[in-house]
């Protein structure tokens, strides 16, 4: 599909909230936050996965790749229907960053990810040496988009890799959206002192590649490019779950709801170390902060033991925290222990961020999904 300007994309995108425009005073990135099961009916929205614009013009800057889906997530995508048959190769497929360059009105070359100039793009620039910089300004100013995996100790997903890298995983004509060939990535790979994406010999086909590929340990999986211009990826299982662990914790109200559901042990194993360490930190502080909140709970209800049922609610909690009054009245029943009330309690606090957020005061800590937060 052909795209020279803004306005082509931004017609593709009207009254649709999934996708956002960031602007810049260098650029103007398009891309998507979530996708819904309609996000990708007209198959043209799919380029719009970081695609970059001139903000004094609206022309085209830059094109990453565009959507493609998992093998088995549409119904193009069903195992029995790929035709293993046809013209095809099959990459590793890198669990790090993508980054392409782009660039800009001054002349200078920077890298971006889907959405701009950010924190790991930054980093990915430790690469940008001399003749890289020249190699990548040559090929854009051609109308090429190189596109890259940036992976590194300090950018890790859920595979561990010890260097810091930048590997060449596809070349595409910018304002066509086609892709060069693979001895055009190689020879452009060779050129930038860099490697290409690593080739798979074909290990089988249709459901044996399926099941060989998501059977591998230690690596994310593969991605299948047919000579056709279909793409395709499919994923090892054990990457799959880490992943989906790593998601799960990245928010504050998925992590409390696992701790207070008794699932930590279900989720400790699939996290990666680093991970894992901040999940144990945030679980000993909630453990720590329940047994606090439950023993105020108990004072109380050992203090008004020898009250009767209206005194003790009108005289001995009227001055009570409003969390601490339905808690007493389970506890001084007899029917549930402190503990137990604040763990049924905190658990209802777990449908947004806003109702962990109310329970503040009593956890006297948060979560970034970078760890514990004071």
């Amino acid at each position: 599909m052909e795209i020279r300007h803004i306005d082509e994309a931004l017609a593709l995108i009207e009254g649709r909230k999934e996708f956002v425009v960031k602007r810049d005073a260098d650029y103007i990135a398009i891309d998507y936050v979530v996708a819904f099961a309609d996000s990708f009916d007209d198959i043209r929205r799919a380029e719009l996965r970081g695609i970059k614009f001139y903000p004094d013009t609206g022309a085209i800057m830059a094109r990453p790749f565009h959507k493609f889906f998992n093998v088995g997530e549409r119904e193009h995508t069903l195992p029995h229907v790929l035709d293993f048959a046809a013209e095809h190769m099959i990459m590793d497929k890198l669990d790090g960053s993508m980054i392409h360059p782009a660039l800009l009105r001054d002349g200078r070359v920077r890298f971006m990810t889907r959405m701009g100039i950010t924190n790991v793009a930054e980093l990915a620039e430790r690469h940008a040496s001399p003749n890289l910089l020249a190699a990548l300004a040559g090929q854009l100013s051609e109308g090429v988009t190189p596109i890259f995996e940036f992976t590194a100790p300090d950018n890790r997903i859920v595979v561990k890799y010890d260097d810091s890298a930048l590997t060449l995983l596809a070349l595409r004509h910018t304002i066509s959206g086609v892709y060069l060939d693979r001895a055009e990535v190689e020879a452009a790979a060779r050129a930038m002192e860099l490697n290409a994406v690593r080739l798979w010999e074909r290990p089988g086909v249709g459901a044996d590649l399926v099941e060989t590929v998501r059977a591998i340990k230690g690596a994310e999986g593969v991605v299948v490019r047919f000579a056709d211009g279909l793409w395709v990826k499919i994923k090892g299982e054990e990457y799959a779950l880490m992943h989906k662990a790593k998601d799960a914790i990245s928010r504050e109200k998925n992590v409390l709801a696992v701790l207070l559901d008794g699932l930590a042990d279900d989720l400790r194993p699939l996290l990666i170390e680093e991970d894992r360490v901040r999940f144990d930190e945030y679980a000993a502080r909630l453990q720590a902060a329940m047994l606090k909140t439950a023993q105020l709970v108990e004072d109380a209800v050992a203090a008004g033991a020898h009250l009767d049922q209206k005194t003790f609610a009108t005289e001995h909690l009227r001055d009570a925290p409003p969390w601490l009054r339905p808690l007493a009245f389970l506890v001084r029943g007899g029917r549930i222990s402190a503990l137990d009330a604040v763990r049924q309690a905190w658990r209802k606090h777990c449908g947004t961020q806003a109702e962990v957020d109310a329970l503040r005061p009593l956890l006297g800590f948060g979560w970034s999904g970078e760890g514990v937060e004071e």
